[in-house]
């Protein structure tokens, strides 16, 4: 009900922007008022949507699941912009928005198709948000792989928001502007398909200390574009960091669908899903003002430093290093216990 009343919503603000747009000119408050709309609703789909994947797919193809999920997503980072860049030259952007606020609406009948059983420990009649959230707080805490992992990535992305904003703009000043940007970003989308295509049945014993090595791909990117690499060296870096990226995700969301208990998962991934993704605005808002500082350059040289050496202290971590894949998730009668 959580995935079915998000993309319900997503859709319902998209139709609502897009109206606004091809009847005339919505201020500027109207837009930000919708896109945090959107931005609640898609907080509350992605955590429901990785707790649900172990209901209707089986322990063995919990990795096959995961890093397919992970491909159509990096699949759709490389049409969507194409095809919005079609419909905008031969209609205009406020049909291109209802055109996705329809995409919703099939989402939404897609999920309502589905069929899945009751979720351990869910009781719709008996809802307490706040004994929930202690709940998933309690059992975040116990998981010495995941908060680390989670602080370390809330560095991470931190820095890659800074790099989002930057990287356009070293294109520009070193290099010849927005072709470059697109050679890098759809180089590194297709890197990310064919990389998760080709490592589909790809399932290490020890997923953690995997997943944490790939995301030093992504450094390398920012690091490129600090010493002025030709742009198909740092394309072929994209390449690297987006197939990382995928493998990444997968392995990091299977493991967390192994380890923590079924009934507390969409709780657990919440507070992780939390963690790892409220500092990006500031990192958005903080590039602009650190490269006035140190330059470009040298912030960029700075974001993927900073990137590897996340991954390297993560990989100290001895339960994040020594994880394997056959480590048993809590039992109920462990669960209970802890309360």
């Amino acid at each position: 009900f959580v995935m079915l009343g998000s993309d319900g919503a997503r859709g319902v603000t998209e139709a609502v922007l897009g109206f606004l747009l091809v009847t005339g000119s919505p201020s500027i408050w109207a837009i930000g008022v919708l896109a945090v709309a959107q931005g609640i609703a898609g907080a509350m789909y992605f955590p429901a949507s990785a707790a649900i994947v172990p209901a209707v797919v089986s322990a063995d193809n919990l990795q096959r699941a995961n890093q397919l999920q992970q491909i159509a997503s990096a699949a759709s980072t490389i049409a969507g912009p194409a095809l919005a860049g079609l419909l905008v030259v031969t209609t205009s952007p406020g049909w291109v928005i209802l055109l996705d606020a329809v995409s919703f609406l099939v989402s939404v009948g897609c999920l309502g198709a589905m069929r899945v059983g009751p979720m351990p420990g869910l009781d719709s009649h008996h809802f307490r948000f706040i004994a929930d959230l202690r709940e998933g707080w309690r059992e975040f805490r116990r998981f010495n792989w995941l908060w680390p992992m989670v602080l370390g990535f809330m560095l991470f992305n931190l820095l890659s928001a800074a790099y989002t904003v930057l990287g356009p703009v070293a294109s520009v000043r070193y290099y010849d502007g927005a072709a470059s940007w697109a050679t890098v970003a759809t180089v590194g989308g297709v890197g990310s398909v064919a990389g998760g295509l080709a490592a589909v049945r790809f399932s290490p014993r020890h997923p953690l200390r995997v997943a944490v090595a790939l995301a030093t791909l992504d450094g390398f990117v920012p690091l490129a574009f600090a010493a002025r690499s030709a742009v198909p060296v740092i394309a072929l870096f994209a390449a690297l960091a987006g197939t990382g990226g995928v493998l990444f995700s997968s392995l990091f969301n299977t493991t967390m669908q192994r380890q923590v208990p079924e009934r507390s998962l969409s709780r657990v991934t919440s507070y992780s899903w939390f963690g790892a993704t409220v500092v990006y605005p500031a990192g958005l808002a903080l590039a602009g003002p650190v490269a006035s500082v140190i330059g470009v350059r040298g912030a960029l040289l700075g974001i993927g430093a900073v990137m590897i050496i996340v991954a390297i202290v993560l990989l100290s971590v001895p339960e994040v290093r020594s994880l394997t894949d056959a480590a048993p998730a809590l039992t109920e009668s462990e669960l209970g216990s802890s309360a």
